[in-house]
């Protein structure tokens, strides 16, 4: 992977749950008095009143989920055992999605990338004390002015008019998993990260609160970094509410109310976000299938380094704001992949088993970084910082590489296929991609046996096979 900065391996933060427990209630069939019960409990905070310039209400609903790194509700002991630290920073979140409740009932849960370079609006808290508007990373909103800021940043850089707002913090994830009894879940290979505490084989498995926090917060055995951790925590969270919506939850009147009562004792939620409507979006979900759930990313057009900020991501504009327009209307985002996609060439080797390092060799600007965060999206494992081509290529791509890697250089040439490839004797494994102005960028590859998806901003659902 590129460079990153301490604060790209900061933890990231649980939204996952908050979005199962909007459905259970409805699928459960219980009434609307015990609904009321359960709702009782969610705790109320000051949001869209101070919230600024604020877009047009077009259609759908949108709710903005927060993952906080608020450790309440956890002693020492259990902190330790969650290797969360010991130390109280106060309510902090770099994690967030938006959900989507389209006009057809179907349920859209898009990640934003918390290395997102925009601007956050001016701000002023409830002391008085104003902070001036700045370019930073989407996440640094929320430390500066809480939620309110939080959703204005996301709607000045989006478009799109947000409803309502949740949060969750870590006592809450880890006690409603166990509440289920644990969530299913299929890894294709080991994942070792002594920083998260977690040691998992590869294949099916069922995680605890413990494990299940530690799986979607782990970010040091993983070369695709930021991008792997929001894969794998939108996985989770179709994982999850297929287990919450089984006939083994559903038909297990405890287990079902120690889910349903830990997730409302733990999420926090926007004053205007009464019982009466959390139970109205409940009931409209109560047809939906693992299959109308889908999960996007926020397409990323370039990396960059930035100084004051560290590595961030801007968004790609064009697919961004095809996702925004969606978003705006309560049009559905399942189905929005159904279109018959190019054949992609079957390889031997994954893209993540790959190790890459990217100069520019055109006099494009930027050329460098965009292939570099395509290459991210793809799955590549691009390492060191984007430089500028000692000599240039002009027109040409050239990819140099060790011929003891000839299998591992057929991805690339699957991936690349108007490159021209150059083998280097001792060059060693990290192949070396020099971008010519002729870069039209990475074209995705299906690895034999494996469903590779290369392209995190289409769309997945709920019910998608892990292990296939």
């Amino acid at each position: 992977m590129a460079a990153t900065s301490d604060a790209r391996k900061r933890p990231r933060r649980r939204t996952v749950a908050v979005v199962v427990a909007a459905g259970v209630l409805a699928a459960a069939g219980i009434g609307y008095s015990a609904a009321s019960e359960v709702t009782g409990q969610v705790q109320h905070v000051d949001v869209f009143n101070s919230v600024k310039n604020r877009p047009a209400n077009d259609g759908g609903t949108n709710i903005l989920l927060v993952g906080s790194d608020d450790r309440t509700g956890l002693s020492r002991k259990e902190r330790k055992q969650l290797h969360v630290g010991q130390d109280d920073y106060g309510r902090h979140t770099d994690s967030m999605m938006l959900v989507h409740i389209a006009d057809d009932g179907s349920i859209g849960v898009v990640s934003i990338p918390r290395d997102s370079y925009v601007d956050v609006p001016a701000h002023t808290g409830p002391t008085g004390v104003t902070s001036e508007g700045s370019k930073q990373k989407i996440n640094a909103a929320y430390s500066i002015g809480g939620p309110s800021l939080a959703v204005q940043t996301v709607e000045q850089a989006t478009g799109v008019h947000i409803d309502h707002y949740a949060e969750i913090n870590f006592a809450g994830f880890v006690s409603m998993v166990d509440g289920l009894g644990g969530v299913p879940i299929c890894t294709k290979a080991p994942i070792v990260d002594e920083k998260a505490g977690l040691d998992l084989p590869a294949g099916e498995q069922t995680l605890d609160g413990a494990q299940a926090l530690g799986y979607v917060r782990a970010r040091y055995f993983d070369p695709s970094a930021d991008l792997g951790r929001m894969k794998r925590q939108q996985e989770f969270l179709g994982a999850m509410f297929n287990q919450a919506t089984s006939p083994a939850v559903l038909i297990n009147p405890p287990r079902l109310l120690t889910f349903l009562n830990s997730a409302a004792g733990s999420v926090t939620v926007d004053e205007d976000f009464s019982n009466s409507e959390m139970w109205s979006i409940m009931a409209k979900l109560r047809s939906v299938s693992p299959s109308a759930i889908s999960f996007r990313t926020i397409p990323v057009g370039e990396e960059l380094n930035v100084s004051g900020a560290g590595a961030v991501v801007v968004w790609d504009e064009q697919k961004s704001q095809e996702l925004f327009a969606k978003l705006k209307t309560g049009e559905a985002l399942t189905g929005s992949g159904s279109k018959a996609k190019p054949a992609t060439e079957t390889v031997e080797v994954a893209p993540s088993e790959i190790s890459i390092r990217v100069f520019n060799g055109s006099t494009v600007s930027g050329l460098g970084s965009k292939a570099a965060a395509e290459l991210k999206s793809a799955g590549y494992a691009v390492t060191g910082a984007v430089l500028n081509a000692s000599k240039s290529t002009g027109n040409e791509t050239v990819i140099e590489y060790d011929p003891r890697y000839n299998t591992s250089v057929k991805t690339l040439q699957a991936a690349f296929p108007n490159a021209t490839f150059k083998e280097v004797d001792n060059f060693g494994r990290i192949f070396r991609i020099t971008v010519g102005s002729d870069y039209d960028g990475v074209k995705p590859v299906t690895v034999a046996g494996a469903s590779a998806a290369a392209d995190p901003s289409e769309p997945k659902t709920a019910a998608d096979d892990l292990c296939a």
